[in-house]
């Protein structure tokens, strides 16, 4: 993934959470629709080792219905682990008809959880067709070491699932340059660099975080340098974007949802911004 200028492009968070059911694909159009740069989303693992877009290794209970259309309860969640069902059963569940209570809003509508390989189909297709400039794409691997052998695989396993996903797609070399992998867990960091570091596979790796530690504290964290820092925009200041580009390292964030905070990060030179809603950002240019 690479950025053409200098100037502050915006992302869609996991499309445009804020206007259409998140990690959706009438989502994704949404946020195109409104003139985004990036497209941000989550992946997670099916049972059948396909990669699914999703915030979550199971069905939210805030905005999903079960196949017979009732909502799903908070302290079921974890019965509705995605990584135990096929293509097939996950494509029963809707994610979109309820709403979202945190989004009002969000305009509710029949949505489902596309496999990744459809995504990229999808998008692709769509921005062809209204001659859109193409997206680049900010993926996140979800994983948590709680979830570890419950709701994925170990690290290794998955980013080997992953890399061999991703890269046997037909169209892989039309999207590989308007890529970044990203993730919280140091764990698929690492191992995704160790994978890739003798290959000609090549990955732009982000690290997302949202901890108070260092700059130089978290990235001792890594057994590399990734090309991305991605932090919780509460934790930015002028002064540690300067010094992340100073690193070499282009500094992306979330979740930023009013326009003049947007307009305040923008002004000192973050590369990216990532928002619940397009339709907020910023149409004043500074220098």
């Amino acid at each position: 993934m690479k950025n053409e200028s200098s100037k502050t492009t915006f992302q869609g968070h996991r499309g445009a959470r804020g206007l259409a059911p998140e990690n959706t694909i009438p989502s994704f159009k949404k946020a195109l629709e409104h003139g985004v740069q990036g497209l941000e989303f989550d992946i997670v693992l099916t049972g059948e080792n396909q990669f699914l877009v999703s915030h979550e290794p199971y069905f939210s209970h805030e905005f999903c219905s079960k196949p017979n259309g009732a909502a799903i309860l908070k302290k079921e969640i974890l019965h509705h682990n995605i990584y135990r069902m096929d293509y097939e059963t996950i494509k029963k569940y809707d994610c979109g008809n309820r709403g979202h209570s945190r989004y009002p809003e969000q305009q509710p509508l029949p949505a489902i959880k596309p496999l990744l390989k459809s995504f990229f189909e999808e998008i692709e297709k769509y921005v062809l067709e209204k001659r859109i400039k193409k997206p680049f794409y900010t993926l996140e691997i979800k994983s948590d070491f709680a979830w570890y052998g419950f709701m994925q695989p170990l690290p290794s396993e998955m980013v080997t699932l992953f890399i061999e996903e991703i890269t046997n797609y037909p169209f892989y070399d039309k999207i590989k340059d308007r890529l970044l992998v990203e993730s919280f867990d140091v764990n698929i960091l690492n191992e995704l660099h160790k994978q890739t570091q003798n290959t000609e596979t090549k990955f732009e790796i982000g690290f997302l975080v949202e901890n108070k530690l260092s700059i130089e504290e978290n990235l001792n964290k890594l057994d590399f340098m990734p090309s991305v820092y991605v932090p919780y925009y509460r934790l930015l200041t002028k002064k540690k974007i300067e010094e992340l580009h100073q690193r070499g390292l282009k500094v992306f964030t979330w979740t930023v949802n009013d326009t003049e905070t947007m307009q305040k990060l923008k002004n000192w030179g973050v590369d990216s911004i990532i928002t619940d809603f397009p339709n907020r950002i910023p149409t004043l240019v500074t220098a």
